[in-house]
Parts: structure tokens; sequence; C-alpha cells
């Protein structure tokens, strides 16, 4: 039963419109540099991000941001938290955070 790769009808069917997140997110951080500390901020853009906004808005109500910088704050930063960075054509140098990754280790 596998779709025609070429119909629009199966295409439109199986896209889920995404909702818009009503905040931007970002991180602050500071690097060591030769001249001395450098501090960053930079937008994150990682659809687990997202996703995690809406789970604690769901779960929470107007009480999500508490968990959410749990999250994102201290729990995810513990485990060792690496920023993969991206940015646009357009805009080549205002680099984003496309994805946060971390060690799954315990």
């Amino acid at each position: 039963m596998q779709g025609d790769l070429f119909s629009q009808e199966d295409a439109k069917r199986d896209i889920a419109t995404l909702k818009k997140l009503p905040f931007d997110f970002y991180y602050h951080y500071l690097c060591d540099a030769a001249s001395g500390e450098k501090e960053y901020h930079h937008k994150i853009v990682d659809w687990e991000s997202g996703a995690l906004y809406w789970n604690c808005f769901y779960k929470h109500g107007p009480n999500w941001e508490a968990p959410f910088r749990a999250m994102l704050e201290h729990h995810l930063p513990s485990k060792d938290l690496m920023f993969l960075m991206g940015n646009q054509h357009r805009f080549q140098h205002q680099w984003l955070i496309i994805s946060l990754s971390y060690s799954h280790r315990r």
C-alpha cells in the first residue's frame, strides 16, 4: 500500500502544521578566550526545545516556565551539553543553536 512518490494528495494528507512558539529562547554563556572571558547568546531553534515548551505548557499551564528552565538550565548542562550550530546563507554571521546534544548516560 505504498503511496505515490509524486502524489500531492498523499503529501497534503501526511503533513501536519507545526504550531508557532509564542517565545524565542536563547542560551547565554561565557567562553574562555585569550583576551579573557567572552559572552555569547544564541537563539535556540532546536525542534526538541519547542516540543519541551509545548509539553511543559500543556502539563503545567501558566506555570510552564519553571520546569522548562529546570531542563534547559540545570538538567541538560549536567549531561555534557553541546550545541550544534548553524546559520543561513542570507545571514552568515548569525549563528543559531540548531540542536542540543547531550550524553544519555546517567
